[in-house]
């Protein structure tokens, strides 16, 4: 293949940025040339590749859900300035901030959706721009909506498929797990271990990173609905999926080992809990199981052959069972600590 071919499929494939881009280009484009011919839609004609953007901007699924929340948001936050202006006769200071004051009430509004955030501006504009007409609420909603309508069709015609955003999420989240266990293990035989508040308040990076392959991964789900690409890519989504599920049970796993090691926790003979004290002896083997661990998540990330630091890791746990504690909750503690890295290795066996 042309290297200048290749390149260009690749940067395709992985910036769906641009695919959008020309879906909404295209959109915007026809909307605007064929709302020209839309009878009394020539003082608002703008209003038509607004809706196509919106509506080009999500999954196919998606784009009719938000194309119906933006119209409904538009039309209550105009129909809001519209019964304002009639009891107030004005825009005076005074009635711009009812108008605001009750846009932004129902702006969060449940059936609206992510989409509430347009009554504030659809009401100033009716106010502001409509003079308080309800014709102009109709020309705003229903020329938004004539826009949306192309740009579900373009979606139809070329719909979207979120996968490359879904596997960037699904290998920053993989990274940061890694990230955690070596730091921990480095922490185990180099500093004094932090708190789990300390812990926890400088280490956000992974619930944020969970949190956006959750929602990667949704849109990705959605947009399955009417998607022939999707078809095509079902067994390349169901690996990706089956591989967010395994880190999501990880991150558990990870958050199990952080809470062992540096949660405080009392013993028979002491009266309050105490930081957890471990042996050096303990220490190393922990730190190293923790690193094996850390080595078997990059080898799967990579598409590498995992074996190799799944045995190493395997063979490092077992090493670390055949510790001798010198104290009875040093021995529950290793045993917690190997049970979680254990479950966290079978995750992707």
């Amino acid at each position: 293949m042309h290297p200048a071919r290749t390149w260009l499929l690749d940067r395709w494939a992985h910036h769906p940025r641009i695919a959008l881009a020309l879906r909404a280009a295209c959109a915007a484009a026809i909307a605007w040339t064929l709302v020209r011919f839309v009878p009394g839609a020539q003082d608002y004609p703008y209003y038509a590749p607004f809706g196509a953007i919106i509506a080009t901007t999500s999954t196919l699924a998606g784009s009719v859900r938000e194309s119906l929340q933006a119209v409904g948001a538009i039309v209550v936050g105009g129909t809001i300035a519209w019964l304002v202006d009639l009891v107030t006769g004005d825009a005076a200071p005074l009635t711009v901030g009812i108008v605001v004051l009750l846009s932004v009430s129902v702006a969060g509004w449940r059936p609206l959706g992510v989409m509430g955030g347009w009554a504030p501006t659809a009401a100033l504009f009716t106010l502001i721009i409509g003079h308080g007409e309800a014709f102009f609420i109709g020309a705003y909603g229903g020329l938004t909506l004539f826009g949306a309508v192309v740009g579900i069709l373009i979606n139809i015609i070329a719909p979207p498929l979120p996968l490359a955003p879904a596997r960037q999420t699904v290998g920053r989240t993989r990274g940061v797990l890694a990230k955690q266990l070596r730091e921990l293990g480095d922490l185990m035989v180099a500093h004094e271990l932090p708190t789990l508040e300390q812990w926890h308040r400088e280490h956000t990076e992974l619930r944020r990173a969970r949190t956006a392959m959750r929602d990667a991964m949704s849109r990705v789900q959605e947009s399955r609905a009417g998607n022939a690409r999707a078809r095509r890519h079902r067994d390349a989504m169901e690996q990706l999926a089956e591989e967010a599920d395994s880190l999501d049970r990880v991150s558990l796993l990870v958050a199990d080992v952080s809470d062992l090691i540096l949660r405080p926790r009392g013993v028979p003979s002491e009266s309050s809990a105490t930081a957890t004290t471990l042996s050096d002896s303990l220490r190393e083997p922990i730190a190293r199981a923790m690193h094996r661990v850390a080595d078997a998540l990059d080898a799967y990330g990579h598409g590498s052959d995992t074996d190799p630091q799944l045995e190493a890791a395997d063979a490092e746990l077992q090493r670390l069972l055949q510790a001798e504690p010198d104290q009875t909750h040093e021995q529950l503690l290793v045993h917690s600590v190997v049970l979680s890295l254990r479950r966290a290795l079978d995750t992707f066996v």
